[in-house]
């Protein structure tokens, strides 16, 4: 990928980032090749992998500025890209750097082992990179899933992390939506995946992330399109999909430990969830002790993509914060 210049982002750190800097390379670089003092014009290029056991997990650092800052590592939603943080990382880029994991691997034909792995174990693989990176302290924060994966890592790696940023996190076990518990279905759910328009399913986030699917970004949308067009990640998904949690599991450990967590937490609420259980914001509100809850009544499941101006400010003063 060709170097893109990051002075646009110093002059104009609001508007939004070029797509082309969401884009990750199939090979892509190991995480032991960056560095901070190198210039952001050629390492926000550039996509970078850590190994895994058998496998790799790539993700980019994106830098307005040769000026290291504390570092955000955002994990985005199910079967998504983090290119769903487009919209708020201009504002995010004025207080902090961006570290972005595509923890499913989509991007990189090595990275997801076969048979996926549990919500544990991917929580503890991304937790590699801000090692590999160097970085003594990072905050952390995710969309759905994402935010479920954050505040698991959080648990596990309080040492690690300071602040925890989360939109409409998938926290607590619920009922499965019906396409999940249909695609978990043996024969039946291959099929799915296999004959399943990447159309369909970027519609489909649309349709359950925003209250106005209209309001979604076209580049994004085809970001997400591209995303799911090969069958391998279609079945990656599945591997996911099959892992989540349904009822009482390992989940149930980490949502003892929440409620004695250090960090501030910022939640960013959509009100219009369709896909997280009805209650979910009142139980985030009783479970997380120092925590600044922003509700939206107008915004649904992703409101970090479907309103970022108003998210994204919200967000940088919270990082901001002494």
């Amino acid at each position: 990928m060709e170097p893109v210049a990051v002075s646009n982002l110093n002059h104009n750190i609001h508007h939004l980032v070029p797509m082309q800097l969401f884009k990750y390379d199939k090979t892509g670089y190991p995480s032991g090749t960056f560095s901070f003092r190198d210039d952001p014009d050629a390492t926000n290029a550039i996509t970078y992998y850590t190994d895994v056991g058998d496998w790799k997990m790539p993700f980019k650092v994106l830098r307005s500025s040769a000026r290291q800052k504390p570092a955000l590592m955002l994990l985005h939603g199910l079967g998504l890209h983090p290119a769903s943080f487009r919209g708020i990382a201009g504002h995010l880029l004025s207080v902090c750097d961006l570290v972005l994991p595509d923890y499913t691997g989509f991007t990189s034909p090595d990275g997801w082992p076969e048979g996926g792995v549990s919500l544990r174990v991917l929580a503890h693989a991304i937790m590699r990179i801000p090692v590999a990176l160097g970085l003594d302290r990072i905050h952390i924060g995710g969309s759905s899933l994402g935010g479920g994966l954050s505040l698991m890592a959080a648990v596990d790696f309080p040492n690690l992390i300071d602040r925890i940023v989360l939109f409409n996190p998938a926290v607590f076990p619920q009922a499965l939506p019906s396409f999940y518990r249909l695609v978990r279905v043996p024969i039946l759910g291959p099929l799915i995946m296999l004959f399943m328009s990447p159309k369909d399913m970027a519609c489909g986030v649309a349709t359950i992330g925003y209250v106005d699917s209209s309001h979604m970004d076209d580049e994004l949308r085809h970001m997400y399109h591209d995303n799911m067009k090969p069958a391998v990640n279609r079945f990656r998904l599945l591997d996911l999909i099959r892992h989540l949690p349904h009822g009482d599991t390992e989940t149930q450990h980490y949502l003892v430990h929440t409620g004695k967590l250090p960090q501030d937490v910022l939640v960013i609420w959509g009100q219009q969830d369709k896909l997280l259980a009805a209650g979910t914001d009142e139980r985030l509100r009783q479970s997380l002790p120092h925590l600044q809850f922003h509700n939206f009544p107008d915004l649904s499941h992703l409101p970090h993509e479907e309103s970022p101006n108003r998210i994204g400010p919200i967000v940088a003063r919270f990082l901001a914060e002494k």
